[in-house]
């Protein structure tokens, strides 16, 4: 389950702002373990955090590890949801797993020729496709080049859409459209999140 965090503060904010390192510091350590995917400070006071998949014991072990629970400065409320539909790029995973991820670059002398006709080869799979999880395509800033990147449950439903003509028309369509392209599938190997 994803877990949409609420976290209130118990305390003045200056007390806040004095533990604010450590819980940054908890903040990066478990966004570099894919643990959570979003987090920030709320408007009216407090702050969010959003969990990548993880189990009731796992998100209770994630509460009761950051620094403001531990100094009791800040009050957790937790929501939960099934997230079955994320955009192409974000990995909610917080361990390997068989996804992948689909880098498609195409050099082009004509971007909106060529994101119209992989559009369609796109939208096809989404309509017919097991384990296609979703796409976005990507214009570069010089109109020189278009990317594809395409979420994946895993390796061999990805193939599976090679054994489908019209995909292969549609995409043959597409390759009519570029002056050159490679694609290579990716699995996340190390998240990197800001230091800041």
């Amino acid at each position: 389950m994803i877990h949409v965090l609420t976290l209130t503060y118990l305390t003045s904010r200056e007390t806040v702002v004095e533990h604010m390192a450590e819980h940054k510091a908890w903040l990066r350590e478990h966004g570099d373990q894919g643990r959570i995917l979003l987090s920030g400070p709320r408007p009216e006071g407090g702050a969010v955090i959003v969990t990548a998949d993880l189990d009731e014991a796992q998100v209770r072990e994630l509460i009761e590890s950051d620094p403001w629970h531990k100094l009791g400065l800040a009050a957790y409320e937790q929501l939960a949801f099934e997230g079955r539909n994320a955009s192409p790029g974000v990995v909610t995973a917080a361990e390997p797993d068989d996804s992948v991820l689909l880098i498609n670059v195409a050099t082009t002398d004509d971007a909106a020729a060529s994101v119209s006709a992989l559009a369609s080869a796109v939208e096809h799979v989404s309509a017919t496709a097991e384990g296609f999880r979703g796409s976005r395509l990507l214009t570069s800033v010089d109109g020189d080049a278009i990317v594809n990147l395409a979420a994946w449950t895993d390796q061999q439903r990805f193939d599976a859409i090679f054994e489908d003509d019209e995909f292969i028309r549609r995409y043959q369509e597409f390759a009519k459209t570029t002056t050159g392209g490679k694609y290579r599938l990716y699995r996340t190997s190390r998240v990197v999140t800001p230091n800041r």
